[in-house]
């Protein structure tokens, strides 16, 4: 981290100036340079490390076998100490409730992505609300970069796509798809819905935003906002964490697809348009116990 990024980290709270949640109602996304420290950054890599070593049930190769596979796994927040820690002690959560301008803050999940050793493909473009079981404008994941990127390697948004409808999930590039699929052997339910254009074949058409990435910067993103990952050089190394989280204006939605994870005993406690509150979504602000 620059000099310039340890004395915006200073203050982290400064940071979500009346500009920066102005620009993430506008356009979905807002990006935040300097926002975490180096001691949060080496608390969140020792968790990503020890999520790698002791992979969870939901571990997946994207493109298993295929040149440029990556790696993704998801919802290990109760079994990574450090996860557990920088959600309590960090400024990350505070920074959500300010962005959101919500009194309180959940967890909806955490989820690493890995692209190291070689050659890694883009991460086609997608909208993650199509798997999330809550809808509403207080959503957004926090993803962290671990690693120096430029901005052919970071995560692109589509500027303004939150207010976009939700589209069909493509069956042959989402990595949601055909986890179900080996899991259940369930081929893809129907949707509703118009398909989603191709962004990649026609990106001067899109107001594409994204920024070269430093340790300590993050991107943070409403999932029904269009986007995707720049692939990886040869020899390059992407490693990232995406913190889900909601706020108060939450609720819980049933989709044309199976939310991904299932997360058990929601739909059982749930009626449409209730608030999501269970115990696989921690509030993480105010700080509980």
């Amino acid at each position: 981290m620059t000099a310039a990024h340890a004395a915006e980290a200073s203050d982290p709270l400064a940071l979500v100036t009346d500009e920066r949640i102005a620009a993430f109602k506008r356009d979905g996304a807002v990006w935040i340079p300097g926002l975490l420290a180096p001691e949060w950054l080496a608390l969140l890599e020792a968790g990503l490390d020890r999520n790698m070593a002791e992979p969870g049930p939901q571990g997946f190769w994207h493109f298993r076998g295929e040149p440029g596979q990556f790696w993704d796994d998801y919802c290990n927040y109760t079994r990574i100490p450090e996860f557990q820690q920088a959600l309590a002690e960090s400024p990350i959560a505070g920074v959500m409730a300010k962005l959101f301008q919500s009194q309180g803050i959940w967890l909806f999940c955490d989820q690493i992505f890995v692209k190291q050793g070689g050659y890694s493909r883009r991460t086609p473009w997608h909208q993650d609300s199509p798997y999330w079981l809550a809808a509403g404008e207080q959503l957004a994941t926090m993803w962290i970069a671990l690693d120096p990127l430029t901005e052919a390697e970071t995560l692109e948004v589509v500027a303004g796509s939150h207010k976009f409808p939700l589209y069909q999930q493509a069956v042959a590039e989402s990595g949601e798809y055909i986890r179900q699929a080996e899991k259940t052997g369930a081929a893809p339910p129907a949707q509703a819905g118009a398909r989603q254009p191709d962004i990649e074949a026609e990106r001067e058409k899109w107001p594409i935003i994204s920024w070269a990435s430093q340790p300590g910067d993050v991107l943070i993103f409403h999932p029904t906002a269009l986007h995707g990952g720049g692939e990886m050089r040869e020899g390059g190394r992407r490693r990232s964490l995406s913190l889900r989280f909601y706020g108060d204006d939450a609720r819980y939605v049933v989709r044309d697809i199976p939310p991904d994870p299932p997360f058990p005993g929601v739909a059982e406690t749930h009626k449409p348009g209730d608030p999501l509150r269970h115990a696989w979504f921690p509030q993480v602000y105010p700080r509980q116990g």
